[in-house]
């Protein structure tokens, strides 16, 4: 009910609010922003320098160095951010749309706030505490830009909607407090009642724990870790600037395998009484016996539910939830991602509740309590953030977060270490100034090549998957800000056609590029594709001409491409020395038969073109000008196309198909064309049809 409500009021609050006009109050100008760039290999620091505790605001890039594995980096960007938290709600310009509070959250000026409250790791007493001290946190921190959202672990990132209005969360709260959990057994969870069902109140062997208790714990720490992991994938996906998790929780026991868990069921007995004595259980005669029961399963239970049942007892055994954390730590300092853990029970003495398990001793109950606090601490050293535990001044104790999130310095360099290895990467931030400590970002793990080939999204809670969702996803993930995109189309109609498998690239630099003067001269393209063992198949050279933004290439010019996923990395440097180079990575698939029809490459026709069709890498056009896809196909067939909304209802938008062969005469081009004068802003696609196949390319069309 809880994450029913969470997701269902942050929907109302985004959908129904719009851009607030308040009378006699004019906007404020809007200020000349710096130009932020998103590449494969640019790396964004967040630093914040003090000295006797108080934040240094007037530092310059000569007083800073910053060094990847020791190696000194060029900064790039430097630029000191103030954000002044506590505005009126009532200028505070609100997200129409769900997508269009993830595009403000891009803007990298604004801050990015998530509250995680852990529903699993949480008291109801301790979810009550934190009603006032949460709430005006958010009146205290959240400025005219910021978003906040919430979730939690019965969520999916998919789910997670960000406002700039607290009073739908902060009512939220107050209302609905009695969100934690920790205490209560089953509560309708189908998985926990039937755990209760097969093993009722059997001990684990040489333990003293019943086999429900253990389980259930181990159960939920996995979600909690599972959606903290799945959140680090999300947000690392919706900016490289700095995202804030305050993580409202009691903290984790950090399993580890249990041999015992996994052992054999046969003698596991039922439940002792308090002076220690044997379990008293029904034998197969009917007749009350003491000591061990000698079978396996339980009376009365379906052989499919016991199945189940061991199935998740094994695999709960075999958490190893410490290396799982520090692959946490490390994801969440490559995403940018810093948590500030919250112990909501305030100066604890024992760690389990009063009810209704039987309390461990006392010095289990002291490894417990201990090993929970550690969890959060480390979670907040590792990452960059705050702890705030052991004090039930908790509001104050919040102020300490304020603080940290107030100001800070951003800072961009381009890395030059390009290797596809996964190693973890330290960053060091030093500051010339005497007395000057720097706190920053400390790394990040560096990109493997089975990582840049692979479809890394989070899914979990989609309604549905299909190619027309999948297309309008491509086009989401484009960034509006990026001076420099990528896209592929690949094909291999081998096992039909008899044609090679092949892989066509597409690069292209904003057209605003051309007014910098650093690119006036022209600029040169080097094409890197490595496969997904990270071996380089295929290297390119591409000489742009002043005025030139766009190139297309073919992979391999010549032969075949073996199936299977490729990284494309592009690195664009202008003739003019005082330029820095732009980057960029894509992932391309090559499937072993593709079918009769190939992925399209993009064109349009324009104002900014001329009377001639340009190759794109920018799905996003005006409805002045003309789009036009080009799949590469076999001979056979008759082609056919049309156009679809967002939900792929066709639209009556008519869609011209024409074909062409390439000059070497080796490709059967289909050709689907249309004018978008008819469109109104939004997101569309052409589905192109072929002997049974069909392919689904989306746009934008943007005013």
């Amino acid at each position: 009910m809880f994450l029913r409500l969470i997701f269902v009021v942050l929907i109302a609050a985004v959908s129904s609010s719009g851009p607030l006009q308040t009378s006699g109050q004019q906007p404020a100008p809007e200020q000349p922003r710096p130009t932020f760039r998103a590449e494969a290999n640019y790396v964004r620091v967040d630093m914040y320098p003090t000295l006797d505790g108080r934040l240094v605001e007037n530092l310059t890039p000569d007083e800073v160095q910053v060094l990847e594995d020791g190696v000194l980096q060029k900064i790039a960007t430097f630029e000191y951010v103030a954000v002044k938290g506590g505005t009126p709600e009532a200028v505070r310009v609100e997200p129409n749309t769900i997508e269009e509070s993830r595009q403000m959250a891009r803007d990298p000026r604004a801050r990015v706030f998530v509250i995680f409250l852990d529903t699993y790791h949480v008291q109801v007493d301790g979810s009550h505490h934190m009603r006032t001290p949460l709430v005006r946190f958010l009146d205290r921190v959240i400025g005219p830009d910021d978003l906040v959202g919430v979730m939690t672990p019965e969520m999916s990132p998919a789910d997670l909607t960000f406002a700039r209005k607290t009073t739908v969360i902060s009512g939220m709260m107050q209302e609905d407090w009695a969100w934690g959990r920790r205490e209560t057994i089953g509560r309708a969870d189908p998985k926990e009642e039937r755990y209760r069902t097969c093993y009722g109140n059997r001990i684990i062997p040489g333990t003293g724990t019943e086999y429900v208790d253990e389980m259930t714990d181990r159960r939920r720490e996995e979600l909690s870790i599972q959606a903290l992991e799945d959140l680090v994938a999300y947000l690392a996906g919706v900016r490289e600037e700095r995202k804030a998790v305050l993580t409202v929780s009691e903290g984790w026991r950090v399993f580890d395998r249990s041999p015992a868990l996994a052992a054999s069921m046969r003698g596991a007995g039922g439940r002792r009484d308090p002076d220690g004595r044997e379990p008293i259980f029904v034998g197969p005669d009917g007749r009350l016996r003491q000591g061990a029961d000698p079978r396996d399963g339980s009376p009365g239970v379906a052989p499919a539910t016991l199945a189940e049942c061991d199935a998740d007892r094994l695999r709960l055994a075999e958490l190893e939830h410490s290396r799982r954390l520090q692959r946490l730590y490390e994801d969440a300092n490559r995403s940018n991602v810093s948590f500030y853990p919250i112990y909501p029970r305030g100066l604890a003495v024992f760690d389990a509740p009063l009810g209704p398990r039987r309390p461990p001793s006392l010095s289990a109950d002291q490894r417990s309590l201990g090993a929970r606090q550690n969890a959060l601490r480390e979670l907040a050293e590792n990452t960059d953030g705050l702890a705030v535990m052991n004090t039930n001044a908790l509001e104050q104790a919040m102020q300490r977060i304020v603080d940290d999130l107030t100001s800070y310095y951003l800072i961009g360099y381009y890395s030059t270490n390009t290797r596809l290895d996964g190693r973890f990467r330290e960053i060091t931030v030093r500051v010339s100034r005497p007395g000057v400590s720097v706190r920053a970002r400390r790394g990040y793990r560096g990109p493997t090549a089975e990582e840049l080939t692979s479809a890394a999204a989070v899914s979990r809670g989609r309604a549905a998957d299909t190619p027309v969702t999948r297309a309008f996803d491509a086009v989401a993930g484009v960034s509006s800000r990026s001076q420099f995109r990528v896209r592929t189309a690949a094909w291999s109609g081998r096992a039909t056609a008899g044609a090679p498998a092949t892989l066509w690239v597409v690069g292209e630099l904003d057209p605003r590029m051309r007014k910098d003067l650093a690119w006036s001269a022209g600029s040169v393209a080097e094409i890197v594709v490595v496969s997904a063992t990270g071996a380089e198949v295929d290297t390119r050279r591409v000489e742009l001409a002043a005025g030139v933004t766009t190139f297309a290439v073919q992979v391999p010019a010549t032969g075949e491409l073996a199936a299977g996923e490729y990284a494309v990395r592009i690195r664009v440097r202008p003739n003019q020395e005082s330029g820095l180079p732009l980057t960029d990575t894509a992932r391309a698939l090559v499937k072993p038969d593709a079918g009769p029809l190939g992925e399209a490459i993009l064109w349009r026709r324009g104002p900014t073109t001329g009377p001639r069709y340009a190759a794109t890498a920018d799905p996003r056009f005006q409805r002045s000008e003309r789009i036009r896809l080009e799949h590469p196909a076999i001979d056979a067939g008759i082609a056919s196309a049309r156009m679809l909304d967002k939900l792929g209802s066709p639209l009556k938008v008519p869609v011209q198909v024409t074909e062409r062969r390439d000059d070497a005469g080796v490709f059967r081009w289909v050709i689907a064309e249309a004018a978008l004068a008819p469109l109104a802003p939004g997101d569309y696609a052409i589905e192109v049809a072929l002997d049974g196949q069909r392919v689904v390319t989306a746009f934008k069309v943007v005013p």
